[in-house]
């Protein structure tokens, strides 16, 4: 395999714009994809988001849902791909979880080399940029969004309430 070669270490970067209440920004070789995201959209103090991105990663890591033994919908064990990978697109919700925590709901679809596609639900701190991310937050004026536990559907899910 040819050998990719990556610019020297630039620093993650955004900028909100408040009146739009919309963040752009990009992040750098090294950076996780949703640890990234989530550092920069905390800079910010605001409260929930729409985030969608491109760039390129060294590996990805994500989980699909599959059905298991008993009829009940899980996560499969994390699935690693190894890069370089394109995003060809990175989109989920920022939020805070049950500690009041800032998380990241996020789906991608990545694509090889070779031109395979794969994805599903990103896996936090197991998706490296190789050169570059960029993104843009839609950000939630007036929302709250809470990620939960649903015990009935034995899953988190992003509960959107009015607030700050």
């Amino acid at each position: 395999m040819k050998e990719v070669k990556v610019m020297d270490k630039l620093e993650n970067q955004s900028l909100y714009d408040e009146e739009n209440g919309m963040i752009f920004g990009t992040l750098t070789t090294g950076t996780d994809l949703m640890e990234g995201i989530i550092r920069e959209y905390e800079k910010y103090n605001v409260t929930s988001g729409i985030v969608t991105c491109i760039g390129s990663v060294s590996e990805a890591t994500f989980v699909n849902p599959e059905v298991d033994p008993n009829g009940k919908v899980i996560y499969s064990d994390p699935i690693i791909v190894k890069g370089p990978l394109e995003v060809l697109n990175g989109t989920g919700f920022l939020c805070v979880n049950e500690e009041a925590k800032t998380d990241c709901h996020m789906h991608a679809s990545y694509v090889n080399t070779q031109g395979i596609v794969s994805g599903g639900h990103i896996v936090s701190g197991k998706n490296p940029v190789l050169v570059m991310i960029e993104f843009a937050i839609q950000v939630g004026k007036g929302i709250r969004a809470v990620r939960e536990f649903k015990p009935e559907l034995g899953f988190q899910t992003i509960q959107f309430r009015r607030g700050e």
